[in-house]
């Protein structure tokens, strides 16, 4: 199932991924143009909305026809039981599309910061201090979002990056209303956690949500009607 996925994804995806990681290309264009400068602390918020931002789109590129009524009976008819249906999924969608979009737009600003011209101040890098910590709060928050749309793509039939975007806006905001009238707010600021507890606890839960979504994925997957 891997090694059919592999073919797929870079069939499916591979101009994608090659667009989305020259994205820092633009910028850098930009301040030639305008004569601007770009830090690299900048550059990073940068190249992490990047990751992002692919992460709504490759779950429907790739396997966006693995819940319709007759496309998806392809994938149905895979010689693979759905578990390794759904860890290949889990994979490609969740662990490969933010390591090669990552990796691959930090190479391409890294090369432009070392042009003797343009606007590119200073190479990207992650800080050293805490550093264990920072990268375990970025898996957490990769697998997150990645869960819930690769579980949107599994719901959704048209529109799907869209709708799982409408609807996750909309749950989110009336968890936080619900919140705000329990006054939960206010009780969570009387607990005086500090802020690497905080950090934990909140890397925690994101991975729980995580495993949640992907769950429902894979009982989506193995209950699938076509």
């Amino acid at each position: 199932m891997l090694a059919k996925d592999w073919k797929d994804y870079f069939r499916n995806f591979g101009i994608s991924l090659i667009v989305w990681s020259c994205i820092p290309v633009l910028f850098w264009i930009t301040t030639l143009i305008f004569d601007v400068k770009m830090d690299a602390d900048g550059r990073i918020g940068t190249i992490a909305a990047l990751v992002f931002s692919v992460l709504m789109f490759v779950p429907s590129k790739v396997y966006g026809n693995a819940n319709l009524p007759r496309e998806g009976v392809g994938f149905a008819s895979l010689p693979a039981t759905n578990a390794e249906k759904f860890f290949s999924m889990l994979i490609y969608c969740s662990v490969v599309t933010p390591i090669l979009v990552g990796l691959g737009s930090w190479a391409i600003d890294t090369l432009l910061a070392l042009l003797p011209f343009g606007g590119f101040n200073g190479l990207v890098a992650l800080p050293k201090s805490e550093l264990g910590m920072l990268l375990v709060t970025i898996a957490c928050s990769v697998l997150l979002f990645s869960s819930i749309f690769v579980f949107g793509n599994m719901i959704f039939k048209k529109r799907k990056a869209g709708k799982t975007i409408a609807w996750t806006m909309l749950i989110v905001f009336v968890g936080t209303l619900i919140l705000q009238l329990c006054h939960f707010w206010e009780a969570f600021e009387r607990w005086n956690i500090d802020p690497i507890t905080f950090i934990w606890i909140n890397d925690a839960i994101m991975f729980v949500l995580a495993i949640v979504f992907y769950y429902l994925t894979y009982r989506r997957i193995k209950n699938q009607k076509y």
